[in-house]
């Protein structure tokens, strides 16, 4: 008897080509950064040369570039072994890291090893981000509409684990962390009701805090004497040496809400004290110097004057020296990065596919509002870098593998077609655990 061979249909070839649109944002980003780190620390002597602190910030650029280059090339579902090294990494420096930190800017929050000074909260971010998208695709719900409650608890425990990392290296990187968790939670698909609470909680909690910080300001403040001065002092400056910084927390806060119920902030005095407001001040001046056309790269008058103007308030000087346009033009390059991130994760065929590429892209991105925003004056002053700009080895590592793993999402789980984007159906290729269904896919 003749046995019929059973032919099998070939595989339409696939044209593998990453998004060019990230890497449009990306390049434009580094090539900001250049000319913008080397204005901002034009004052900056390394071994008595100006030249040697911007040939260093281009070779961590270069290093950065080779980390997207080499992840844009590697499929996808090699992130998750990737995911467990860097998991692990991060939270033993996030624990050693008090014990046998360094201060940076007031904080113990970096290990120096020689060669670069790590600070632990970036690695953490990454991780967090990683590992809470691998979880979520996995706790799926069988039919495929959404985040199982199982899902739902692990993801809180997570969030919770790594913000309890982070609590003592930065309030902000603590409060990055958990926005970047609860938004992917979000677009896992949580139930409706859930989401509606959490809106509840949050409401009410800003109100509540609102309506404290209104009281407790309304009250008569008993007259002050030399004692009661030193005493203050001393308790806000226990505060801000303690591991927790709860004194430097309190100083921005309160700082920053009495400009929002003060009709002339501006004519408040300049304190140049640890936690004081000279580096809003500074930013302020940076900006109106620039008076919306800007100055020119290399005509910053505020780099001199403003502490890390390379780093944690890049914004100001790119808004000084290249004026509005200059400042806009950066801003759409990270809506660009998470709006193309959004578009691409809709194609997406697997549940992790989706939450990868947003992870990373909102790790990036939602990094880059808050440094913006401070350097605006529209959020409390904190340290945050600007993803890609400002000068830091650690961050422009990280931030430049996040790059390297959107573009390997672009490159594996979609096709650029004539009509737009198009799914691929890349289930040959990935582990049985990481073939979810992508619950966003239907928006």
């Amino acid at each position: 008897m003749e046995t019929e061979e059973i032919k099998k249909v070939p595989k339409k070839k696939v044209k593998y080509t990453s998004d060019w649109t990230l890497w449009a944002c990306y390049i434009i980003l580094c090539a900001v950064s250049v000319v913008e780190v080397f204005s901002a620390s034009s004052l900056e002597l390394k071994n008595g040369s100006v030249y040697l602190p911007i040939a260093s910030h281009v070779r961590w650029l270069g290093i950065g570039f080779l980390l997207v280059f080499g992840f844009e090339h590697l499929h996808y579902k090699f992130t998750k072994i990737f995911m467990l090294f860097v998991v692990a990494i991060s939270v033993l420096l996030a624990v050693l890291t008090p014990f046998v930190g360094e201060s940076v800017n007031g904080a113990v929050r970096a290990i120096n090893f020689g060669f670069i000074s790590v600070q632990a909260a970036e690695p953490c971010k990454l991780a967090s981000a990683m590992l809470l998208a691998y979880v979520l695709s996995r706790l799926q719900k069988p039919d495929g509409t959404g985040l199982s409650v199982k899902g739902v608890w692990w993801g809180i425990g997570l969030i919770m684990l790594f913000v309890a990392l982070l609590v003592t290296q930065g309030g902000s990187n603590a409060i990055l962390v958990f926005v970047v968790g609860v938004t992917l939670m979000i677009l896992s698909v949580l139930p409706q009701k859930l989401i509606n609470i959490g809106v509840i909680v949050v409401v009410l909690g800003i109100a509540g805090l609102a309506t404290v910080y209104i009281i407790d300001n309304n009250k008569q403040e008993p007259e002050l004497t030399e004692q009661t001065i030193e005493e203050k002092k001393d308790k806000s400056q226990k505060g801000v040496t303690s591991k927790f910084r709860v004194g430097t927390w309190e100083n921005r806060i309160n700082d920053y809400l009495s400009d929002l119920f003060d009709p002339e902030p501006y004519k408040k005095p300049t304190s140049y004290a640890v936690g004081g407001n000279s580096q809003k001040h500074h930013a302020f001046m940076a900006i109106a110097h620039g008076n919306g056309v800007g100055v020119m790269p290399g005509n910053s008058r505020e780099c001199s004057r403003l502490q890390l103007a390379f780093s944690d308030y890049i914004y100001a000087i790119i808004i000084e020296e290249l004026g509005l346009f200059g400042g806009i033009i950066v801003l759409l390059c990270y809506l660009g990065i998470i709006i193309r991130a959004c578009m691409i994760s809709q194609k997406c065929k697997s549940a992790y596919a989706s939450l990868l590429i947003m992870g990373m892209a909102l790790v990036i991105v939602y990094q880059a509002f808050y440094h913006m925003s401070i350097s605006l004056g529209l959020l409390p002053v904190s340290g945050q870098t600007l993803p890609f700009i400002s000068k830091g080895g650690t961050s422009i590592l990280v931030m430049s593998i996040a790059m390297g793993i959107m573009l390997s999402v672009s490159r594996f789980a979609v096709e650029r077609t004539d009509s737009g984007l198009k799914t691929i159906d890349d289930d040959d290729e990935l582990p049985d655990d990481l073939k979810a269904d992508n619950p966003a896919a239907g928006f």
